[in-house]
């Protein structure tokens, strides 16, 4: 991933400033809301909603909080889905989205971030538990997506820069 991004030169799309969808949900924030660590606006929606068949406490944090990319690129008056997004513009937007989610999750806690791309980008995230993981340790074995696998407490800068 961190080769794909340093060719694809997302940086460019990354230095935008915040569009005003992804300002609206960093602006509601991350709340925990029945022992779950999920976006506000996920919270009143999805939380009463746990079923059994989530095999813990991080598979269900990943449902609630995934985001599609190209959801939250554009104003609140444009339809998401008359754009199509350039994969590279999705991952840049993605990463920038990540960078100010690692602001909004609450310090004291350490959190995964995952930005996964194949067709599309999404980026969801989860509170890092003992035992519990969505992605298996080897990133390299999903074929068929890009992946990113990043700390709320991590360092982003230069992940997009260009090749050395």
């Amino acid at each position: 991933m961190r080769a794909y991004l340093r060719n694809a030169r997302v940086q460019e799309v990354m230095a935008r400033p915040l569009t005003p969808r992804m300002q609206a949900l960093l602006d509601e924030g991350v709340v925990e809301a029945h022992g779950f660590w999920v976006l506000r606006r996920a919270a009143t929606e999805s939380a009463p909603l746990i079923r059994p068949d989530f095999q813990d406490a991080t598979g269900y944090e990943c449902f609630a909080n995934k985001l599609h990319v190209s959801d939250f690129v554009g104003s609140f008056d444009e339809d998401p889905w008359a754009r199509r997004l350039r994969l590279k513009d999705q991952a840049g937007y993605g990463l920038r989205l990540a960078r100010e989610l690692q602001r909004v999750l609450p310090a004291n806690e350490q959190f995964v971030i995952i930005l996964g791309c194949s067709n599309a980008c999404t980026l969801r995230f989860h509170l890092k538990r003992p035992g519990e993981h969505w992605l298996t340790d080897d990133l390299e074995g999903y074929r068929r997506d890009a992946l990113l696998e990043l700390s709320n407490l991590d360092e982003l800068r230069g992940w997009a820069g260009p090749p050395s």
